[in-house]
């Protein structure tokens, strides 16, 4: 074993083939080209590397196993048993460390959690809690490390493998090796075969395309200008020159089925070679409109007689697609020229290796200042006001939308030093075998201008509208539910703003307000009316009811489509509560004022005319009761009068004790409960116990020494807005000797108010101890109102 490194790892200092040491990056280079040639990486599970995990847990007796490669940033699992993870960063990866050390070495980690290098892993510290390791290198024919056999486990395992474990989990990784190369040679082999049949199928399609192209290898003799000798025969040179069978093959026929414009360099060529030879290549076009190639040598000499003595080798093929291509190509390079030129926004060519400027449009120069000379002297860091190529391409990493895409927005600088905001979307391709790199350059600084100046916008209008004091609200007009209210609108319906922003607006109103205000929103929405304002009542989660007069407004998106509404709510509880007691006043005064007109009339109309200083004193002592009465409902500001004022204000002088009375002690009682009586039956009342009053005072108890009254009442009935029971009950008087012949005065009027004006009912009972009344009347007031 090697010494341990500071690391951890045992790991042995790569050599080359001359055994010397060979430097970190270049034998990691190495590593990665090696795994590159295997192929295999995010390939598809195969069942040899399963097999391979599956064993790795049996021998081991671990829950997990896994067949792991590492690339530059990954440890990617080709196989695994007991996890569902495809990969984790390399930074994070227990095999990283097993690769770094020596090609024959396992690396076992007893106890993960225990290991520093290890313990603050997150698969150590978090879930899967991962506690022991244990990892066999994959080593390359070449001693490079691809990856490991690795077993895991969330248990410790303090005593680590033995000796027998060991062996078998470095032969699993040697296994998985020769998998990995077996799969590498069958592919090569497969490849190999593909290579060898399109080789092939090219040489017989050249051998096909050749004779459909209808190449013809010749050789003319001629002596002066004569042709001599065609080998092979010239029936196939005639066909592709267009000259018609058994036509000869002189130059002056070749010349009359040539293009006009072509015959001038054939003739100069002619005379050159006739005259001392040489090698030839000449393309021109005939009368069928094709474009044909010769290509050859001639060998010329002097007979004899001095005359011209000539030998032409060559080949002649049709070459009309590859005219036609390239003339399609310059008019391919003309469009894009001219669409590259004419593009309205800048467009600048890069090399993506350096950055340097290898061609700019037109609007590039307008844009920026400069010249095109002077732009193709620069690098793209020249402009760019981050000014460093490095930082630009963490920048475009950061935004690739795509391999080989990226769209970023910068500041560019132009030649007068102007900062300008572009959208930049640079597209990689390759040219000519050359990587180079298009950027669309759109000047965006007026639309970040503009943005900018929303966003300040924007935040003024949240600041109004967030510190308004007027409720407010925004309300999206596709699904009518709230998209922004401010704290004042929350507390007028009584909830939280995250509770009320998505919910139909109508879910605050009153039921009885709904339709309407939801008929007069959508108007609003589709168009049909300029804006919204209606009186609404909200209904708070307590019961409580708002009343509110809301004004809205519709508001347009960039299309001119109405999309959402703003309203204003102003809270109008108070003001409608104080014109309802306004108007409720102003009954109730009307009310009072018959009410009271209706008492003295009929406390005019039973009181007997017949003595006029009796009927004074009657009708004098009837209006005072029923001016006691309004003093008192006058003192509760008409909300009603005590029952027991009443008794006290018509029996306030027997109700004290004083040495000078009589019959000595109180002589009149009061038990009941506290009652507020409504102010129409106060009034009314107060005349029924006038009536019996003065009525005890003349005739009864109160009208004898020692005689007593007892008054009781109570609330009769399940409920409190029930029936008033009242007993007059008076002892000690004069006795009584039963039921008198003909009714008194009083009592027609203790009957006409009860039973006529408040519904109630009188019963009168002549007990020989004295006599007793019982009262019954409905009240309209809750008990101790």
């Amino acid at each position: 074993m090697n010494a341990p490194t500071t690391d951890g790892t045992n790991r042995r200092p790569p050599t080359g083939s001359d055994s010397r040491p060979i430097d970190a990056a270049e034998a990691e280079a190495a590593r990665l080209s090696m795994l590159r040639r295997y192929a295999i990486l995010d390939t598809p599970a195969e069942a040899a590397f399963d097999r391979l995990a599956m064993l790795a847990c049996d021998l081991l007796g671990t829950p997990m196993a896994m067949v792991s490669l590492i690339d530059e940033t990954r440890q990617w699992f080709k196989a695994r048993i007991g996890t569902d993870l495809r990969e984790v960063p390399r930074e994070l990866a227990f095999c990283d460390h097993t690769i770094r050390g020596g090609p024959d070495e396992v690396l076992v980690v007893p106890d993960l959690k225990a290991d520093p290098r290890f313990a603050s892993n997150p698969l150590v510290a978090g879930d899967p809690c991962l506690r022991f390791y244990a990892g066999a290198p994959l080593v390359g024919p070449g001693g490079e490390v691809l990856g490991t056999v690795s077993v895991l486990s969330s248990e410790p395992r303090p005593e680590g493998l033995s000796g027998t474990e060991t062996r078998g989990l470095r032969n699993l990784a040697a296994m998985a090796t020769d998998e990995l190369e077996l799969r590498l040679q069958s592919r090569l082999s497969r490849e190999a075969a593909v290579r060898a049949e399109a080789a092939r199928a090219a040489e017989e399609r050249l051998r096909r395309a050749q004779e459909a192209a209808g190449v013809v290898a010749f050789e003319i003799a001629g002596r002066g200008r004569t042709v001599v000798g065609v080998a092979p025969r010239g029936g196939r040179l005639r066909q592709i020159l267009g000259l018609p069978p058994g036509a000869l093959l002189s130059l002056r026929h070749v010349l009359a089925v040539m293009h006009p414009e072509d015959r001038p360099a054939l003739v100069a060529e002619a005379r050159r070679l006739t005259a001392a030879g040489g090698e030839f290549r000449l393309e021109f076009r005939i009368r069928s409109g094709l474009w044909l190639q010769a290509r050859g040598k001639v060998e010329a000499s002097r007979g004899e007689d001095r005359m011209p003595v000539w030998r032409v080798s060559g080949a002649v093929h049709d070459i009309t697609e590859r005219k036609e291509m390239e003339l399609a190509l310059r008019e391919a390079e003309l469009r894009q020229r001219t669409l590259f030129e004419a593009a309205p926004f800048g467009v600048i060519v890069i090399d993506p290796a350096t950055h340097r400027i290898l061609d700019v449009n037109g609007r590039v120069c307008a844009e920026y200042g400069y010249t095109r000379e002077e732009l193709l002297r620069l690098s793209i860091a020249d402009i760019d006001a981050l000014g460093d190529s490095e930082a630009i391409r963490v920048r475009g990493r950061m935004h690739a939308i795509r391999p080989g895409t990226q769209e970023v927005e910068a500041r560019h600088r132009t030649k007068s030093g102007e900062i300008r905001d572009v959208l930049v979307r640079a597209q990689g391709v390759v040219l000519g075998g050359r990587d180079v790199t298009y950027g669309a350059h759109i000047d965006i600084t007026a639309r970040k201008a503009a943005e900018a100046a929303l966003r300040e916008s924007e935040a003024e209008f949240r600041a109004a509208f967030e510190q308004a004091s007027v409720p407010m609200s925004e309300v999206d007009c596709a699904t009518g539910c709230l998209l922004r209210v401010n704290a004042a609108y929350a507390r007028l319906v009584g909830r939280p703003v995250e509770e009320i922003v998505g919910r139909p607006f109508s879910d605050f109103v009153h039921p009885d307000d709904r339709a309407e205000d939801l008929e007069e929103f959508q108007r609003v929405c589709r168009g049909e009316a300029p804006g919204h304002e209606v009186a609404k009542r909200y209904v708070r989660p307590d019961g409580s009811v708002r009343w509110t007069e809301l004004t809205s407004a519709p508001v347009c998106d960039d299309a001119g489509r109405i999309v959402r509404t703003v309203a204003i709510v102003q809270d109008v509880t108070e003001r409608r509560a104080a014109e309802e007691r306004q108007a409720l006043l102003v009954r109730e005064v009307d009310h009072r004022a018959k009410n009271v007109l209706a008492v003295v009339q009929a406390a005019l109309r039973l009181t007997p005319k017949g003595d006029t200083e009796a009927y004074a004193k009657a009708v004098e002592g009837r209006v005072m009761a029923l001016a006691r009465a309004h003093t008192l409902l006058a003192a509760g500001r008409w909300t009603g009068a005590r029952l027991r004022a009443l008794l006290e204000s018509e029996l306030a002088a027997f109700l004290s004790v004083t040495e000078t009375d009589a019959g000595g002690g109180q002589r009149a009682e009061l038990h009941g409960p506290d009652i507020l009586l409504p102010p129409t039956s106060a009034q009314a009342l107060s005349i029924a116990l006038h009536e019996l009053a003065t009525n005890a005072i003349k005739h009864g108890a109160l009208s004898a020494p020692g005689g007593r009254i007892s008054v009781s009442w109570r609330i009769a009935g399940e409920t409190d807005r029930g029936t008033l029971w009242l007993r007059w009950s008076e002892a000690g008087g004069p006795p009584v000797a039963g039921q008198p012949e003909r009714r008194g005065f009083g009592s027609r009027v203790i009957e006409a108010t009860i039973r006529d004006q408040l519904g109630g009912m009188v019963r009168a009972a002549w007990e020989p101890g004295g006599l007793i009344y019982d009262l019954t009347m409905p009240l309209g007031h809750k008990r101790g109102e």
